[in-house]
């Protein structure tokens, strides 16, 4: 099937038929024969409404992401014996829509959770509801017409926050685009909140102990490096400090991809693992074009000086994680939300360490060079002919907008699951503004500041203002906060006033998906790509090499994969 791009003024047309029609229409005997006049009338009005109440339980089956986070952060909480089908988020919309769950497959999100979704299409027997994480296996499902089209639902049911969140992202790059096949709206994506730019993440009391300044560009940064290393900051009187570590991927998945080093390419207008758009208007793969010779130079003298870890191509993440938390490194770099990562928990825990995030390295005016990520991280599709299609459109409205306005008992346990494990909902689906932390982060500043009141902030806003208070209440008697506090804390006022006041330059990729070639070529082609780049900054290969690796590359298959992105954007 071949997509169409529809403009957003279509895609939001008025539909002719209710849901409840469409739902008749699509199944052979509708489940509402033999109701009396006043039981279709409940149910009709329940179906048609946002955040109707189903006069009887509802139950659909549902593929459930699972975490690595949830046990351990649950444990020790009065949710510790919490299930997939029995959480605060589950019972919440139980008791708001009479919907219960019953989960055909769990899985870790990522490839454990992909895979089960890949074996349910494959068997051709998917659950009623379900997420799916990537655009390939959604144009699956639209081609294998296992999926309901999801047009009149959303037209008739989606609420404002999710209308004006999809918006937000502007015509081109409105989420809806990427889920219209033949003028129907076939999922209901997730959206992709702008992660903002990365930032240096440095060990502010190393900074005041050594009398530096924060730095701002690559020469001020490397300054500092050079300090961290060779003026003892932890004043143990070894010669034992590490200057920047750096993820043994060098680049890639900005800015998600902490302790990378995409922003030393950014500042030399050099932009890696992404197509951009040349000067002729065609799409080219960033990693192979000449501008990333001058940061590849650039690292690889910092390497052979010590300013980047000299192990950093063997280090694990958790390798990395354990040099910061044992105070042996205070510099890397990282997203706003980098307060969460043990890194940084531990060393406030055991160390009193303050960090603050900086921005730096720009580029030549002044401001961190960044690359937008798209504004879609997945979507959630129903089985054809379930009976209730629009229960997925009904779910995502009570997660993005009811649930955050509900101030009654029954979103108690889902305001205080907001910090500890945000992640349980079922579908694994939020609709957001792309902008939505920072105007969070405004919105708890404002009661802060005294120009709102509490009682005016979500109930997602309420919980992490929460415990921003806790925080400075710890702080203010001498005690160390909880770590999630401290997390909270960091991350959304000091890192984010950061990211609101300083922004950066954004860089919107010209292409985000996958192409024939790429399904058989690309891995190799990115093994190709790191062993060069690493081989470079380490020293192993002279940066001449990089023009015969971009030789290999185009012959290897980057020249044919360049064509059919441009193919594909035409």
């Amino acid at each position: 099937m071949k997509k169409k791009w529809m403009k957003v003024t279509s895609l939001v047309a008025a539909a002719a038929m209710t849901v409840i029609s469409m739902t008749a229409c699509n199944n052979e005997k509708s489940f509402m024969d033999g109701m009396s006049d006043e039981e279709k009338t409940a149910w009709e009005t329940a179906m048609n409404d946002p955040y109707g109440k189903y006069p009887e339980l509802v139950t659909y089956t549902t593929g459930y992401n699972l975490t690595n986070q949830g046990s351990d952060v649950l444990a020790g909480t009065p949710y510790e014996n919490d299930t997939p089908e029995n959480n605060a988020y589950t019972r919440y919309l139980k008791e708001v829509l009479n919907v219960q769950n019953e989960n055909a497959f769990e899985a870790i999100s990522g490839p454990d959770y992909n895979q089960k979704v890949s074996t349910a299409i494959a068997s051709g027997n998917i659950p009623d509801i379900m997420h799916v994480a990537d655009y390939e296996t959604l144009v699956d499902l639209v081609e294998s017409d296992l999926i309901a089209d999801l047009t009149d639902v959303y037209n008739n049911l989606a609420c404002d926050t999710v209308k004006e969140a999809y918006a937000s992202y502007g015509e081109e790059n409105n989420p809806l685009n990427t889920v219209t096949f033949d003028g129907k709206i076939m999922a209901i994506p997730k959206t992709q909140l702008s992660d903002g730019q990365d930032f240096l993440w440095l060990r502010k009391d190393w900074l005041d102990k050594l009398g530096l300044e924060e730095p701002s560009t690559l020469e001020e940064m490397e300054n500092v490096l050079k300090a961290f290393i060779e003026q003892d900051p932890d004043g143990n009187g070894q010669n034992d400090t590490i200057g920047l570590v750096v993820h043994s991927d060098v680049y890639g998945d900005y800015p998600n991809n902490t302790f990378a080093i995409d922003n030393v390419f950014t500042a030399m207008n050099a932009y890696p693992n992404i197509w951009v758009t040349d000067d002729s208007g065609k799409a080219v793969y960033g990693s192979v074009q000449p501008e990333m010779k001058e940061p590849l130079t650039l690292l690889s003298n910092w390497y052979k000086d010590g300013i980047i870890d000299k192990e950093f191509a063997t280090r694990t993440t958790d390798d990395i994680v354990g040099l910061i938390s044992t105070g042996k490194c205070g510099a890397f770099i990282g997203p706003w939300w980098a307060p969460f990562n043990q890194a940084q928990t531990s060393t406030y825990a055991t160390d009193d360490a303050e960090w603050v995030n900086v921005s730096c390295p720009v580029g030549t005016d002044g401001k961190i060079n960044a690359i937008s990520t798209k504004s879609y991280a997945g979507f959630v599709v129903v089985r054809k002919d379930f009976e209730h299609p629009e229960l997925a459109m009904k779910i995502v409205n009570v997660n993005s907008e009811y649930s955050k306005q509900d101030k009654s008992e029954a979103a108690a346990e889902v305001k205080e699951n907001q910090t500890l494990a945000y992640f349980n909902w079922p579908l694994y689906c939020e609709v957001q503004p792309g902008n939505n932390a920072e105007l969070m982060t405004q919105n708890v500043k404002a009661v802060m500041n005294g120009e709102k009141d509490v009682s005016e902030l979500t109930t997602e806003e309420q919980s992490y203002y929460e415990s921003v208070v806790r925080y400075q209440e710890a702080e203010a008697a001498g005690q160390k906060a909880d770590a999630a506090d401290y997390s909270q804390y960091t991350a959304r006022i000091p890192a984010m006033t950061k990211m609101i006041e300083e922004p950066a330059n954004f860089l919107v990729p010209s292409f985000f998906e996958t192409t024939d070639s790429m399904g058989s070529r690309w891995a190799s082609l990115e093994k190709m790509e790191m062993e060069t780049i690493l081989k470079i900054i380490t020293g192993e290969q002279d940066i001449s090499s990089f023009d015969s690796f971009v030789e290999q590359w185009n012959k290897s298959g980057g020249e044919k994969i360049t064509e059919e992105v441009n193919e594909m954007i035409k």
